[in-house]
């Protein structure tokens, strides 16, 4: 009876031995992430994730069983080929999602679920996202691997000899067979206890990276895959709904009195200049000797500079929303690819659009992308630029035009467009494969000098544009808000919470103040409340988005990331992790009272998102 449970035990062992094998090739990809662990936290990565190991392969083997058990009753001609059919098919995908796992994990700091596959809509995008890796090598790594472990399942499988046992023995095969199958519901749910197994029954250690290598990435996939973000339940409810609501509404006492720094005695002009990841960690920083934005640098002291503060998320189509809208990101999904539910944001454009403002949105490369273009039809704009409005000639960035162009097509209409106007222009040459049309002042081909130099290009063209604006008759009667979409992991920083913290730069000749730096902790989603409260017109309908610029600020700042949170006060912070249920990281001491704060924003933000 054991005699035919041993190919399928065996079987499901290779498995188990190649998750763990992809485990390490992780850790070694992420080398310097996995150095600062220490040895003993090292060895934990095994133990702990060897229980989502064995979920995995128990899922695997419960089809190769079944077809084992069928083959008792049904003569197959080749039972070894058939089943290493069903290998391959199951191996490929498998080997792709661990593959991608690699460089996904270096670009966003989280390992790869089902998110990537809401961006399959804009394959062009997805494309320049990943083009600047090294695709070949990596295409020949991954085909001679998955050959080398196709060979091993093949001699392995080679073994099977048919099952020519007598009636009885064969029904007792089957039963044992059978049994085996059933047994593995303990495997797959992580164990006998009460809640099966999650993310958080692999996390062990205060150090986020060892928790995170510990999960087996193929299944963090596949669970991600097979949740319905379109749920209704609140999977983040950590207090009770009134008392988190009174704590979250205390954070928004009303003052309606704000430090002037707009004249708003005509209609001024806005501009929004929303650049793709420009992080605060290159500010007024140098590569090789060269300044990375050494023209924002000189900027910033001719106009009202942000020095503190936050983008709500980690992703361009949730950056857009904290801006246009202000309205918080969310943590495993995105209120931007929900039409029905973005609609009922309110949104800056629609504002300046009912005051007779001519609003225009520009960007080099697809509307479409990840669902913008459902957001921004919207929102109020009466005009858009993207990638169709360009030549071929003119399209030489693999998201479609660069930067330099925009700015010339927007200089062109600025030309033969009437005051007042309102201009938002998402930039895209900073974004991967951080390429440029020029030839690079920072030099180097690893992935942070790419990022500067493309970074240091975008600097150059946003200030030609400044430059041009200057002298324009409009500039008198003009605010350009300049703030990036998100922060960036690179260049790399010991503490998360500098991959959130973002730079803001006002300028324009309605500016009542110059070259004065405000220092109050804000947020992305503070710059509807703020830029209309300088205007004198009303922001009630920006439930989520405060005056930075209050006599009374009130000082904090959120954001949230694919499952947890940050909550950012002066000189203090933690980052919440929802999977381990634990604060990874921190600055100051952090009171319950301040740590349910953040909760309580993760709660009632997200039920928010799921009342729209």
């Amino acid at each position: 009876m054991l005699a035919k449970l041993k190919i399928p035990f065996f079987y499901w062992l290779i498995w188990i031995g190649l998750f763990q094998i992809a485990r390490l090739l992780f850790t070694l990809y992420s080398l310097e992430d996995f150095l600062n662990i220490g040895l003993l936290e090292s060895s934990k990565v095994f133990l702990y994730g060897l229980k989502m190991d064995l979920s995995m392969a128990s899922y695997i083997l419960v089809p190769f069983c079944l077809i084992l058990l069928i083959s008792d009753f049904i003569k197959f001609s080749s039972i070894h080929k058939i089943l290493l059919i069903y290998t391959v098919i199951v191996l490929i995908p498998i080997s792709i999602i661990i593959t991608a796992d690699l460089p996904a994990f270096n670009a966003w700091g989280y390992r790869l679920d089902a998110t990537p596959l809401k961006y399959l809509s804009s394959p062009n995008e997805a494309w320049a996202s990943i083009s600047h890796l090294p695709l070949t090598a990596i295409l020949i790594c991954w085909s001679t691997s998955l050959f080398i472990i196709i060979k091993i399942f093949n001699r392995f499988l080679h073994k099977l000899k048919p099952n020519e046992s007598n009636g009885k023995q064969k029904l007792l095969n089957s039963f044992s067979l059978l049994l085996f199958i059933i047994a593995q519901i303990i495997p797959i749910r992580g164990g006998t206890q009460l809640a099966p197994l999650n993310q958080s029954s692999v996390y062990f250690s205060k150090n986020n990276f060892a928790n995170l290598a510990a999960i087996n990435v193929t299944w963090n996939f596949f669970h991600s895959l097979s949740q319905n973000l379109n749920d209704t339940s609140n999977p983040f409810n950590y207090l009770d709904n009134s008392i988190a609501k009174k704590i979250t509404d205390d954070l928004y006492f009303n003052d309606t009195k704000t430090t002037k720094i707009i004249d708003s005695t005509k209609k001024p002009n806005v501009i929004i200049i929303i650049w793709e990841s420009l992080t605060k960690k290159v500010i007024d920083e140098k590569k090789d000797g060269q300044f990375i934005t050494p023209n924002f640098n000189t900027l910033k002291k001719e106009g009202v500079y942000f020095s503190d503060l936050y983008a709500t998320g980690d992703r361009t189509d949730k950056g857009i929303v904290g801006v246009l809208s202000g309205y918080p990101s969310q943590p495993i999904t995105s209120i931007i690819k929900i039409p029905q539910k973005a609609d009922k944001l309110p949104k800056l454009p629609n504002v300046f659009a009912d005051l007779n403002y001519n609003t225009s949105f520009y960007y080099g490369g697809e509307l479409e992308f990840a669902n913008m273009k459902s957001y921004l039809l919207s929102a109020g704009f009466t005009s858009f630029v993207d990638k169709d409005n360009f030549e071929s000639k003119d399209q030489n960035s693999k998201w479609g035009a660069h930067d330099g162009v925009v700015e010339n097509k927007i200089i062109a209409n600025l030309q033969n467009n009437p005051s007042p106007f309102f201009t938002t222009w998402l930039t895209l040459s900073s974004h991967e494969p951080y390429e440029t049309p020029v030839n690079p002042v920072i030099k180097g081909n690893d992935d942070v000098s790419l990022f500067l130099n493309s970074l240091h290009y975008t600097d150059s063209i946003v200030n030609h544009f400044v430059t041009y604006c200057k002298k324009q008759p409009f500039w008198n009667n003009t605010i350009i808000v300049i703030v990036a979409d998100h922060g960036h992991r690179l260049p790399r920083s010991e503490n998360k919470i500098e991959d959130f913290k973002i730079p803001m730069l006002w300028l324009g000749g309605a500016l009542l103040k110059n070259g004065i730096t405000i220092n109050n902790t804000g947020s992305q989603i503070d710059i509807a409340a703020t830029l209309l409260a300088q205007l004198d017109l009303p922001h009630e309908n920006y439930k989520w988005s405060k005056d930075i610029l209050s006599k009374q600020p009130s000082q904090w700042a959120y954001f949230s990331f694919n499952n947890g949170f940050g909550f950012v006060e002066p000189e203090k912070y933690f980052i919440f992790d929802n999977i381990g249920k634990s604060i990874i990281e921190h600055k100051g001491e952090m009171k319950s009272t301040e740590i349910n704060i953040g909760k309580s924003l993760q709660q009632n933000t997200f039920a928010d998102y799921l009342s729209k």
